[in-house]
Order: C-alpha cells, then sequence, then structure tokens
C-alpha cells in the first residue's frame, strides 16, 4: 500500500515538472511580440545600405600602350657619285631643310658644266645664225631669187641647230644639277638619327648618306582589339604619359585609325599625333596612351551594384518614406562602376546597393549605412 502512494506521488511530481516545461517554452514563444504580434524585426523593416545619387560626368576611355615614331624619318641618299672630301654633322645634329650634310668632290662637275656652257653657247650662236639665214632664204623663195631645195635646206639647217641648241641647254641643266647633288642636303627640318658615311668615301647614286628624323611632332602608333576600334575615329583628344616623365601628360589627337586588322596580333593599328615643340619625346619611346571616346556632363550617376534583374528589366529600388520605390532606369554610357542616368532617378534619391534582393514595391527598409 505504502508502495503505490509513493508512485503516485512520483508521477504526479512529473506531471508538474512537465506542465512548468511547457508553460515556460510558451513564454519564451510569445517574449518580444507586439500586441498585434508582429515581431520586432518586422517593425523595424528590410537591413539595406543606399547611396546617394549625385550629378557627375563619364569619361569613356580606350587605353593601349605603343611606340613613339618621328613625324617624318627621312633616309637621305646620294643622287651622284665621286668621293666625300667634307662632312658637315655629326649624330643628334639639329638640322634645318637644305642644311648640307656632305660634300661630294666637285671639281670634275664643275668641269662639266663649264663644258656644256662652251657647248651651249657655240649651239646657241648657231642657232642663231641659222635662224638668220632662213630668214632671208624664205623672202628670196618668195620672190623666186632661190629654188626651193635651197629653201628647203635652210629650213633644215634651223631645225637642225635648233634641236643642238636645245640639247645644249639640256646638257647643262644636268651638268648643274650634278654640281649641285654633290653638295648633299637634308630634305627636311629635324635631327641627324644615323651617318652612313665617312671622310674620304665613295658614293654612287642611291647610297645612303644619312638619316634625319623631325620629332617637332611626333606619331604614337599602336593597335586595339576589335571592341574597341569601333569607338575610335579622327580628330578624338588623347593623353600620352611616358616612363621618362612620369608625372606629365602630352597631348594629342587621332590622326589614324586601321580599317583592317592585323591578321597576326587581331588588333587594328591607329595613330595619335602629338605636339613636341620641346623635343622631349624621342622616336623609339614607349608611351601609354588614352583616348577620350565619350563624355557625358550633368547627368545622375548609378552605381551598378544598385541594379537588379526583375521579370526580365533592369531596376533599382530607392528609399522613400522608409519604404522601398521601385524604379526602371532608362541608362546611357557607362563607365567602370558608374552609369549615366538618362531618366528615372533625380540627383539627391537615396538608392539601394545592398539589400535590394529581398525587396519588393513598398517593402518597408531600415537603411543601416548611407553611402555618400
Amino acid at each position: 500500500m505504502m508502495f503505490m502512494i509513493k508512485s503516485l506521488f512520483q508521477i504526479a511530481a512529473y506531471v508538474l515538472i512537465l506542465a512548468l516545461a511547457l508553460s515556460s517554452c510558451g513564454g519564451n514563444q510569445n517574449e518580444g511580440a507586439g500586441t498585434n504580434g508582429i515581431s520586432n524585426e518586422d517593425s523595424r523593416g528590410i537591413a539595406v545600405e543606399t547611396h546617394l545619387v549625385k550629378e557627375g560626368e563619364v569619361v569613356e576611355k580606350v587605353t593601349a600602350t605603343g611606340t613613339i615614331f618621328p613625324l617624318h624619318d627621312v633616309l637621305v641618299s646620294s643622287q651622284t657619285s665621286g668621293t666625300v672630301t667634307k662632312v658637315f654633322v655629326q649624330v643628334g645634329d639639329r638640322v634645318q631643310k637644305g642644311a648640307p650634310l656632305v660634300q661630294v668632290d666637285p671639281e670634275l662637275k664643275k668641269l662639266a658644266l663649264e663644258q656644256a656652257e662652251a657647248k651651249l653657247a657655240e649651239a646657241k650662236s648657231a642657232f642663231e645664225k641659222a635662224k638668220k639665214d632662213f630668214e632671208r632664204n624664205r623672202m628670196l623663195f618668195e620672190t623666186k631669187d632661190i629654188s626651193e631645195f635651197v629653201f628647203e635646206n635652210a629650213r633644215l639647217q634651223k631645225e637642225s641647230a635648233e634641236a643642238a641648241f636645245l640639247m645644249a641647254q639640256a646638257n647643262v641643266k644636268m651638268a648643274g644639277r650634278q654640281l649641285r647633288d654633290a653638295r648633299i642636303e637634308s630634305s627636311v627640318d629635324g635631327f641627324v638619327a644615323a651617318r652612313m658615311v665617312e671622310l674620304g668615301a665613295t658614293v654612287a647614286p642611291g647610297a645612303p648618306i644619312a638619316k634625319v628624323v623631325d620629332i617637332a611632332k611626333v606619331k604614337v602608333k599602336f593597335g586595339v582589339p576589335e571592341k574597341d576600334i569601333v569607338k575610335l575615329s579622327k580628330g578624338q583628344p588623347a593623353t600620352i604619359t611616358v616612363d621618362a616623365y612620369p608625372a606629365e601628360r602630352f597631348t594629342g589627337e587621332v590622326i589614324a585609325v586601321g580599317p583592317q586588322a592585323n591578321l597576326s596580333s587581331r588588333s587594328f593599328p591607329v595613330e595619335v599625333l602629338v605636339n613636341n615643340s620641346d623635343f622631349r619625346l624621342k622616336a623609339g619611346m614607349i608611351a601609354s596612351v588614352e583616348v577620350e571616346t565619350n563624355r557625358v556632363q550633368n547627368r545622375p550617376l548609378l552605381p551598378k551594384s544598385a541594379l537588379l534583374e526583375r521579370s526580365g528589366e533592369t531596376v533599382c529600388f530607392v528609399v522613400v518614406n522608409d519604404k522601398a520605390v521601385q524604379r526602371i532606369p532608362e541608362l546611357g554610357l557607362e563607365v567602370g562602376e558608374k552609369i549615366a542616368v538618362v531618366d528615372g532617378l533625380q540627383a539627391g534619391e537615396e538608392v539601394v546597393i545592398l539589400g535590394q534582393e529581398n525587396l519588393g514595391p513598398g517593402a518597408k527598409v531600415e537603411v543601416k549605412k548611407r553611402h555618400r
């Protein structure tokens, strides 16, 4: 009997402990609930981060690495033959157009010119005499005082003397040109980049004498892929930097856009012209090039992180009175992480850049962090 009473007390104790445990669990479930059964987290809204939209500019650029070339790269060659008797320049010298580079022995050429001039004088005298004889014989032929045979012979002598005179004139010009060519001159303004002859050397027509480069303006040549070549056109502004002057930026413009790619590199050739009046840029330097291809100013700028796809449309959310408002912006130029907005968004609005995946139109939000 006592054993049964003890068992009943144990069972009652277990039931009491179980009831207290259930009561405690129910209290924890209701803890934190509001009067309407809405959790504190729901009442605060969905946590997001925002970015303040500001007006600004977006600049699209094509960047590349190229090599600097002179505007003119001229190989001056000899137009005559002979021995070099004088050398006027050294490598690195600045020369003007028409300045002498070397002198080829002119003595034989002077003698040839004198002979040609003497023959020209003889031919001229013979021609003048033949013209007078022809005029006299023409008048006699008209009065029937000489035969047609004598008249025709006078005419042929005049024509022959005229041909000889013209040939003598050409020979004088040729001899004069040979004498002038003995003084080999630069055909452009520039610097002597190389000299191929020494004093006493014998040259022939076509022999290279010196290379003269004009670097008052220089060309930067580079290649770009097909995704960039469609953005480039003549006249676009460009900026050039070189390792020799890391803190300086040189300005230029696009002067050539190649219509065909190099089949080995698959890149399209482009040239930028740069003013170099102080001659600091040298041919052969490696240059970094930036070509401005488009610029949009005074537009609201939207970070790419604010965009997401919904039902086939690109949308974003702005925060208005702690609620999410969905926008479908009309997007313009995109550069890096910035996009110019054509329509659908205004400067001063707060656009959600983190947490927008959880939002729907009208959803309550709590801004955890604002980016300015």
